[in-house]
């Protein structure tokens, strides 16, 4: 760089501050990087290897090397060029890797004269392509060394390898170590490469977010105390911002090369703090706003508005890209800046770089999303701007613009007024038209399918990357929400990967917005272009128009009903015309499952279809025939789609299937014999859908012969191969579901099912056992025995007490089943552990004898494992105890050691302030529920061990029980509570709170056994009386119910008077009628 040059690079860059640079990089470190780099040839290999070892080595032998190491990796990373660095260290680098170096550095042994230029330029081009590679190897390296600190040299390991308890301590950084390379990250975000600039970035935002997780190890990182971090991006920013000003103030004291110098310098600057903000806000968006210094991230908005108007593409993109991910936080001052933002958008939504355009629409989607009234002034235009976007011609852009439409059907009523939602559907003409246009698979999407399909038909076994990953749906149980467990999977086999494209977006966006608009609104602009599509001579535009039909089903059923009986006829001719492509197959199918619920009225004969009562009695069979001989098409798609169809239309039908079932089976289990493992895999969910939803019949007669032997045949085959095949978690979980409902039907092969089982669980625990490190174990090494236990606890739920003789007439296993059932209720993954207190409580409710033995130890695990930072596992284990309580009636021995550790764990729960590692309060569905029925079984068994800190969580007491569901667990809950409360009646006056605020509490609780299991009015405390009465079965707990609530109004005196002055008029009345309260 010249004299001039370096002038004006300085002027530039002198607002900008800069840290002081690193000092260069050693020798050493540097031939260790060449090491690493250069493993393509097995001559090298070796060579590689020692060098891993050097590195783990020197990271690992105490605070000062991992400092050591890791400072040098970021010296090398801000090196600019080997130019810098001392003699004495090239010497080093050169003694480590001649080749490496002579590559990297060569050029600058040469002799530069007029003769060889161009040979010495070349050579330094090439140099400095290899030493930016070093240097961007050297930050990832520096990255993953910080976010992952070593354990020291000689931590004690066990036989296996394993690190023992009490010697995880990570390595730490020391202080001026941390600072030296805060700095130098600094310096790199505005290094003049892009590599090292994102390799920088990089490192800062995972090294920030990790500061989170390891304050110990990586506090210095964090926002709070990074203090710098954020006004150095700002003012890299606003270096980018004012370069075009600088240009000009220099333009006639520097050269034009040196003003475009100082140019690139500072929008290097910019654009690597602009990076390296997008990639903190993706991580940690609410800790940047909460911990940045506020007088430069108040400053930072209005610098990136500024970005919005640059010359570079770039910098334009990367400023909307942060922009937006303010969006959620929504700090202040965007709030301030609102509309310039705006302006800004709608500046930016003609710009020529469709990744720009593409922004754009996400900042307005994420806006509708998370703020929606910054946008309801502007709807209009903004809609109107993301019909056209909708359409553009680059796919992006359009499926951006098309997740506005699928946002807007999202929002709840208070968010979009009659006046919004008028002006949505006015768009209604033309965007359903364009969605149905957006469904058809492109030009190139087609060749693709239609190669696909051709080697499809050859056949053949399935390839890794054609199978789905399969994950083991866990078992909750009690009051436990499982729900997120479960995803919907209508859509999973529309297309052929799992991509989220325009086509499903579409698809999506019409689906939701049928819903939020109904058929009104939705039939008349959508019927002129789907009746089209659905007479179409190209069967991609037909096999679209199916789709659009399926994905108005849930919203425009009713009204489509008269169409049906001549579309449900055209359905089932393209699921059966073999001339069709397989797609347009498999999307009839899935559209046949969408309206599963119209056939259900027809076989019901419900009006609504052409038969005597309006109803088509036989129609199920006939679409359940069509299905599963589809299934037998020699198309995998086919196979998957048809399969996941006859599960989508059990679930509809249920026990309408039943007199259909053995010619269903009969097919299915040649399916099962046909099968590649992908299309085995949905296979197994379809009969795991019709064992839970078709019910008794499924487990009556010859139909359990025909499909358990076939299944258990290949359970043995693929087990004996690979314990841990993944095609074996739906094979069990499948047979799990049909123990329960074929009942004692099963027992022709439950010993076999059984033994299977507890091999699963042998072998893949011996395999486990067998891995040298404990850290490299997750939830899909141990899904295998996750399922096995699930499947043995089928067994109990269907064999009941009889559970217990087939244990003990199991030879191999009889003997151990007690110590299996404690090493999966104490193993250190959590899956394992939820499963195994399922099996444990059901254990207790059906075949105690089995547990009795190690009982004491059962409890302490499920104990311990009450920890919300695992809520199914904490589910299951307070669920589990609650059903020993049960089971341990009147005698209290068993509980004693365990009661105080018990209650402790359960009030958490109950009052709401269970939280995260990160002290976050954690929302767990149904947990108090679950803990509320169970502190009443323990208090059941004895009030004592409740009685003593009942003040401390009565109220939540009252709030679980309101909400508990099932009868028997919410009458357990109530009696438990009234013994607890006559055991320790002053702890009405200890819960902190008011008298009468925990009176009403009480009695809220009450009036939930009175509140209807479904249809419950908006009004229904003060409107029209529909309190129902309280079961006739537990009348011994209504007349405790009564005295205590006479009680608590005596003892609450003239207090009383006000509160029943606040009650509503029907709980006044309920509380008069059924309580004597008056």
């Amino acid at each position: 760089m010249d004299p001039a040059t370096a002038t004006a690079a300085a002027a530039a860059m002198a607002t900008l501050q800069l840290p002081p640079p690193p000092p260069p990089p050693n020798g050493a470190v540097l031939a260790l990087l060449a090491a690493l780099s250069n493993h393509s040839h097995d001559a090298n290999a070796n060579t590689h290897q020692l060098a891993l070892k050097a590195r783990d080595d020197a990271l690992s032998s105490s605070p000062e090397g991992y400092g050591d190491l890791c400072s040098n990796f970021c010296r090398v990373l801000a090196c600019p060029t080997p130019e810098c660095i001392p003699q004495e260290e090239l010497k080093k680098f050169h003694d480590g890797d001649v080749e490496v170096f002579g590559k990297c550095c060569g050029w600058m042994m040469m002799d530069r004269t007029a003769n060889n230029n161009n040979d010495y330029e070349a050579k330094k081009r090439q140099g400095m392509m290899l030493w930016n590679t070093l240097r961007q190897m050297a930050g990832l390296l520096l990255k993953n060394a910080l976010v992952s600190p070593p354990l020291p040299k000689n931590t004690p390991v066990d036989s296996l390898g394993r690190v023992l308890p009490g010697h995880t301590t990570r390595m730490e950084l020391p202080p001026h170590y941390a600072l030296e390379i805060k700095h130098g990250l600094l310096t790199c975000i505005a290094d003049r490469e892009s590599s090292v600039r994102n390799a920088a970035s990089t490192a800062i935002a995972r090294c920030c977010t990790s500061a989170v997780h390891l304050e110990k190890s990586m506090g210095a990182f964090g926002i709070k105390i990074w203090g710098e971090l954020v006004p150095f991006i700002l003012q890299c920013v606003v270096a980018g911002n004012n370069a075009a000003a600088v240009s000009v103030a220099t333009s006639t004291t520097t050269t034009p090369e040196a003003n475009e110098a100082a140019t690139l310098l500072a929008e290097s600057a910019a654009m690597g703090a602009l990076v390296t903000l997008r990639k903190l806000l993706e991580d940690i968006p609410n800790r940047l706003v909460k911990e940045a210094p506020q007088a430069s991230f108040h400053d930072l908005v209005p610098a990136l508005l500024h970005g919005l108007s640059s010359s570079s593409e770039g910098r334009r993109k990367e400023a909307l890209a942060c922009l937006n991910s303010f969006i959620f936080p929504m700090p202040g001052s965007l709030v301030a800046h609102m509309n310039d933002y705006l302006a800004g958008l709608s500046a930016l939504a003609s710009d020529s770089n469709a990744e720009i355009r593409r922004l754009v629409c996400q900042g307005i989607v994420s806006l509708l999303s998370h703020r929606p009234e910054y946008l309801t002034p502007h709807v209009a235009s903004v809609a109107e701007f993301m019909l056209r976007a909708t359409a553009d011609e680059n796919p992006d852009v359009a499926l951006e613009a098309c997740e506005f439409w699928l946002t807007f059907a999202s929002l709840d009523e208070d968010a979009c007024g009659n006046e919004m939602m008028e002006m949505i559907a006015g768009l209604f003409p033309q965007l359903l038209p364009q969605l149905l246009r957006g469904m058809v698979y492109p030009r190139d999407k087609i060749e693709e399918l239609m190669e696909a399909n051709a080697l499809d038909e050859v056949g053949g076994a399935d390839r890794a990357q054609d199978v789905a990953p399969v994950f083991h749906k866990s078992r909750t149980k009690g009051g436990g929400d499982d729900d997120s467990d479960e995803e919907d999977s209508d859509d999973d086999d529309l297309d052929d990967d799992n991509e989220w494209t325009l086509r499903k977006c579409s698809a999506a966006s019409l689906d939701a917005l049928s819903g939020m608009f109904g058929a009104p609104n939705i039939l008349p602009p959508l019927l002129p272009a789907l009746q089209e599509g659905l007479g179409h001579s190209d069967q991609w535009v037909r096999e679209a128009s199916i789709l659009a039909l399926g994905a108005v089903a849930d919203g425009c059923k009713d009204e489509l009903a008269p169409h049906l009986p001549q579309l449900h006829p055209f359905l089932l001719q393209q699921l059966n015309s073999p001339e069709s492509v397989p797609q347009l197959r498999c999307i009839a199918a899935w559209t046949l499952a969408r309206y599963a619920s119209w056939a259900v009225d027809q076989a019901n004969n419900l009006p609504g279809g052409n038969g005597a009562n309006g109803g088509d009695p036989s129609l199920v069979g006939q679409v359940a025939e069509a299905l599963v001989n589809r299934m037998l098409d020699p198309h995998k798609k086919v196979q998957i789609a048809t399969c996941s169809a006859l599960g989508v239309f059990v679930e509809a039908t249920g026990d309408l299937m039943a007199p259909y079932l053995e010619p269903v089976y009969r097919i299915l289990m040649q399916a099962l014999q046909k099968y590649g493992t992908r299309s085995r895999l949905v296979l197994f969910d379809t009969l795991g859908v019709m064992a839970e939803y078709v019910g008794a019949a499924i487990g009556e007669g010859p139909l359990p012969g025909m499909y358990v032997p076939p299944m258990l045949r290949l359970w043995n085959e693929i087990a004996t191969e690979n314990p841990f095949d993944r095609s074996l978690l739906p094979l069990m979980e499948c047979l799990g579901s049909s123990t329960v409902v074929c009942g004692l039907n099963y027992q022709p092969w439950a010993l076999e099912s059984f033994e299977m089982a507890m091999s699963t669980i042998e072998a893949c625990t011996i395999i486990i056992a067998h891995e040298d490190d404990l850290d490299d174990i997750d939830e899909d090494m141990t899904d295998p025995i996750v399922c096995a236990v699930d499947l043995i606890d089928g067994l109990v739920e269907g064999l009941g007490p009889n559970f217990a003789a087939l244990v003990n007439g199991s030879a191999r296993f009889g003997p151990t089943f007690q110590n299996v059932l404690q090493s999966v209720a104490e193993h250190f993954v959590s899956g394992v552990r939820m499963s195994a207190f399922a099996l444990l409580g059901d254990l207790a409710r059906l075949t105690p004898s089995l547990i009795e033995a190690g009982l004491p130890q059962l409890l302490s695990e499920a104990i311990s494992s009450i920890d919300p930072v695992h809520p199914a596992t904490c589910n299951n284990a307070v669920w589990a105890v609650g059903e020993v309580c049960v089971r341990c009636g009147e005698n209290a021995g068993p509980l004693i050691p365990h009661a105080a550790d018990l209650v402790a764990s359960l009030i958490p729960l109950l009052m709401g302030n269970a939280v995260d590692m990160d002290g976050n309060e954690l929302s767990l569905p149904g947990i108090a529920e679950n803990a509320a029925t169970t502190m009443g079984r323990l208090a059941s068994v004895k009030a004592e061990f409740v009685a003593p800190e009942l003040g401390r969580f009565l109220l939540g007491w009252c709030d679980g029980m309101s909400k508990i569901a099932n009868p028997a667990e919410r009458r357990d809950a109530f009696t438990g509570f009234v013994r607890a409360v006559r055991v320790n009646p002053h702890s009405i006056q200890n819960t902190g709170s008011e008298m009468g605020e925990v009176i009403t509490s009480i009695l809220f609780a009450v009036v939930s056994w009175h509140i209807p299991s479904s249809d419950i009015a908006p009004n229904l405390l003060s409107g029209p009386y529909r309190f129902v009465p309280f079961p006739a079965e537990f009348s011994e707990l209504l007349s405790a119910l009564r005295q205590l609530l006479l009680d608590l109004k005596t003892s609450s005196g003239e207090g009383w008077n006000q509160i029943e002055a606040q009650m509503p008029s029907n709980v006044k009345r309920l509380m008069h009628e059924v309580y004597g309260l008056s």
